[in-house]
């Protein structure tokens, strides 16, 4: 596919230097994250925020994967066109085609490749026709370790911008009328509960792969995590599949609607999960959000901003994560 690509549609010669990012003359933008995973669509965000600081009239294209863009990104003003690919994309090649060749009709100012190291991301932004490119430099030494902040500091070297800005918060920019129903949802599911006024905890225990803590490691956590720092309303989130994965110890709540399920966990006041795309939607809202790591690296993917904590747990002893994560709750509830 990229072979063909790159003959169909050939690359342009357009990279920034630093510093060499006009601020004016920038109408019309397009970023290149095309990734179907959640996760990733949600540290977009970041780079939405600094474009708005820095070319508040402009528009914004977006070359993504999956519906799940639409709804994340749908909070912001300055959006125009989403070009979607399959998250299959490699198995259906005509469609992608007609996606890319629909992209490349189109004229911008600039163009972002927001994925680091991604093949797929440089040569979408290749193709396009701008005046200008912006992506991530793998040889850049100053560039942060963080996901979400590392778009954001590709487009503030290209403007010879100082390090001085802190990264925009994740922001699904949920509406008032939605964070209402967010919280009347919670409301509904807890009605009955003991410890009415106690804080809510929203837990997600499920993640894909070796990322995903049994049963018996959240209920061990969880009841250590009540004794050292509770009482707490506990609520678990469901996945995809619709099942429990903490035996229904705890009233439940599920929806396939991202931005639901955001203005649900925005409603709480503590969100807990191994990492995951829930952990980075969670990451986006008002809630205390806390990502427990195994096999991947938090430096790189923990709940980005505020008061949020990702921390790796390499034992796997849920008494262990219990106590950090207790400590990091009474910090922060007396910030």
């Amino acid at each position: 596919m990229a072979w063909l690509l790159r003959r169909l549609l050939p690359a342009r010669d357009n990279l920034v230097e630093p510093g060499q990012l006009p601020r004016i003359g920038i109408q019309r933008i397009l970023v290149c994250r095309p990734n179907h995973r959640l996760g990733n669509t949600v540290l977009l965000t970041s780079l939405m925020g600094e474009i708005e600081r820095h070319f508040p009239g402009a528009e914004v294209d977006v070359l993504g994967s999956g519906e799940a863009t639409r709804s994340i990104l749908g909070g912001f003003a300055t959006i125009g066109e989403l070009f979607l690919l399959d998250r299959r994309a490699l198995r259906r090649p005509l469609a992608t085609m007609r996606t890319l060749r629909r992209l490349s009709s189109k004229r911008y100012d600039l163009v972002i490749d927001a994925a680091s190291g991604s093949s797929s991301g440089r040569i979408a932004a290749g193709m396009a026709k701008a005046r200008h490119q912006v992506r991530i430099e793998g040889t850049d030494g100053d560039a942060p370790v963080h996901f979400a902040a590392r778009p954001v500091h590709a487009l503030r070297r290209a403007l010879g911008e100082a390090r001085l800005e802190p990264i925009p918060a994740l922001d699904l920019r949920l509406t008032a009328a939605e964070r209402e129903r967010g919280t009347a949802t919670l409301e509904r599911v807890l009605q009955g509960t003991p410890a009415s006024g106690a804080p809510t905890l929203a837990i997600f225990p499920n993640a894909t792969g070796r990322k995903r803590l049994d049963a018996t490691w959240w209920q061990a956590f969880v009841d250590e995590l009540v004794r050292r720092a509770g009482p707490f309303r506990i609520v678990e989130l469901v996945a995809a599949d619709g099942q429990s994965r903490a035996g229904n110890a705890y009233p439940t709540y599920f929806t396939s609607d991202p931005r639901k399920l955001a203005a649900f966990i925005d409603a709480a006041d503590i969100y807990v999960s191994a990492d995951c795309g829930v952990m980075h939607l969670a990451a986006a809202t008002r809630a205390i959000t806390i990502g427990i790591f195994g096999a991947t690296d938090p430096d790189r993917y923990a709940p980005f901003g505020g008061r949020n904590l990702g921390f790796r747990s390499d034992d796997g002893c849920p008494l262990a994560a219990a106590t950090r994560v207790a400590s990091h709750l009474r910090q922060s509830i007396a910030m």
